[in-house]
């Protein structure tokens, strides 16, 4: 559906005697308006009378008295002043994912992002795949030296962010033997504020945990279920849930700053709600369940939760926004979640998100990482706000909501384009103004259509 008005963001509107005060502003959507108030970082949702008042079409003082009684107008319309040209914002590197290990795992996880697994099981998949690889080219990855010198670049661009991730990055190993935690003490080293590895944990060891109490690095892990055969299941590895179990112990006992995730699947939904109350009880951070992302092993149907998992966890049901001049900055020029943010892979490929597998932006072993953060390609996506995404760019929140380009193409299974497809953790319809029990993905013409998620199945609504 296309859109019949021309997106803008107004401020400073008058009827005869009234002005909205400085900081609050009017975006319009397809059927209703929102008034986003950076002074209070309330967004309040508003119809279509309402805008028709806000933007002169008719008139309605005790409307403009309501506001004034809420402090979004004054009748002090000589004292208000335009705070839109102070919304500027310049995008730079903030955080950079060093996926320093692939093709290397110690567990082979159902829903895996990268395709990751043992190299023992691929090697026994290529005996069923086989292929004549004589003519292919051997991957060039980067050295322990490298790796120091891109950790380096990417400091140098003001990034003082990280996360060190992969298959496994305790599988890690440089040409000497060096590990993971010798990339993380150069990065203390040379001035990054967070560090972060993230790691399924089996591999801890008691020496390993003193080490990294001593770099000051934190922790993030994996724990699929507090239920060892559901764990064990979703990892594909015998006695996984023992060991990572027992590293959280360990982080607990060293006091470690430790973040522990859960990935909601079909396969752990009857024990996730469980399994944070486990990690609460434990003392260790953690955000909401994970929905599954369609990609890698994840794009497989069997591994979608149930629909009233989606309603529950995966879905946004009602408006729950809040603004501020910063946030609204950002997303007026630039995307919510990708702006600032790379992977660099151990093949020396840069990607805007470690979960955006196909979206290779540039390689450091071809160009300069400098080059690459300010090459066209990454600030494509870097400024690819939800005024260029389908259905959101019809949306009156657009600009305070939040966005995810690796999920909105997986929950299309790659119809449509990356920068483009529907954002599918929404279930608000911009064309009628309302909220309700679904999301949005595209047809097979790439056309935006409403998927009610219904008890006992799906409905279908084309917008």
């Amino acid at each position: 559906m296309s859109s019949e008005y021309e997106p803008e963001i107004k401020e400073l509107l008058f009827s005869d005697k009234y002005v909205l005060k400085s900081g609050v502003l009017l975006v319009e959507g397809y059927n209703n308006c929102a008034l986003y108030d950076i002074n209070s970082g309330n967004v309040y949702s508003l119809n279509n009378s309402a805008r028709n008042i806000l933007t002169g079409k008719t008139d309605n003082s005790f409307f403009w008295e309501k506001l004034r009684d809420m402090n979004l107008c004054t009748t002090n319309t000589d004292k208000e002043k335009s705070m839109l040209n102070e919304l500027t914002y310049v995008p730079s590197l903030q955080f950079a994912w060093f996926e320093i290990v692939s093709k290397a795992c110690n567990e082979n996880c159902l829903h895996c992002y990268g395709d990751f697994m043992p190299p023992t099981y691929r090697k026994g998949l290529d005996k069923f795949h086989s292929f004549d690889n004589s003519n292919l080219k051997k991957e060039e990855k980067l050295s322990f030296v490298q790796w120091k010198s891109q950790i380096k670049n990417v400091h140098d661009l003001g990034c003082e962010t990280c996360q060190f991730i992969g298959d496994e990055p305790f599988l890690y190993r440089g040409e000497k033997g060096e590990s993971v935690l010798d990339l993380a003490e150069y990065a203390k080293e040379i001035g990054f504020k967070f560090i972060e590895i993230f790691t399924n944990g089996t591999l801890l060891t008691r020496e390993m945990i003193n080490r990294i109490k001593d770099l000051g690095v934190n922790i993030a892990i994996s724990l699929y279920s507090i239920e060892p055969e559901i764990h064990d299941r979703i990892t594909r590895t015998r006695g996984s849930h023992k060991k990572t179990m027992e590293a959280l112990e360990m982080l607990k006992e060293a006091s470690i700053p430790t973040r522990v995730e859960t990935v909601l699947m079909k396969q752990n939904e009857t024990s996730a709600e469980e399994t944070q109350r486990f990690i609460d009880k434990m003392g260790f951070s953690h955000k909401r369940l994970d929905v599954l992302r369609q990609n890698g092993r994840g794009d497989n149907l069997n591994l979608l939760p149930s629909n009233d998992s989606l309603l529950k966890h995966g879905v946004m049901a009602s408006p729950n926004f809040s603004i501020n001049k910063d946030m609204l900055a950002r997303n007026l020029s630039n995307n919510s979640c990708l702006s600032g943010k790379i992977a660099i892979t151990d093949n020396g490929d840069v990607l805007p998100c470690v979960f955006s597998r196909d979206q290779i932006v540039g390689n450091v072993l071809e160009k300069s990482l400098a080059e690459i953060v300010d090459g066209n390609r990454l600030i494509k996506v870097w400024q690819n706000t939800k005024d260029c995404v389908q259905v959101c760019k019809d949306c009156e929140y657009r600009y305070c909501c939040t966005d995810c380009r690796p999920s909105s193409l997986g929950t299309n299974q790659n119809v449509g384009e990356y920068l483009t497809a529907p954002y599918p953790k929404c279930a608000y319809n911009p064309y009628e103004g309302k909220w309700g029990k679904g999301y949005w993905k595209l047809d097979l013409e790439h056309k935006p259509i409403y998927i009610n998620i219904l008890e006992g199945g799906e409905e279908i609504n084309e917008s």
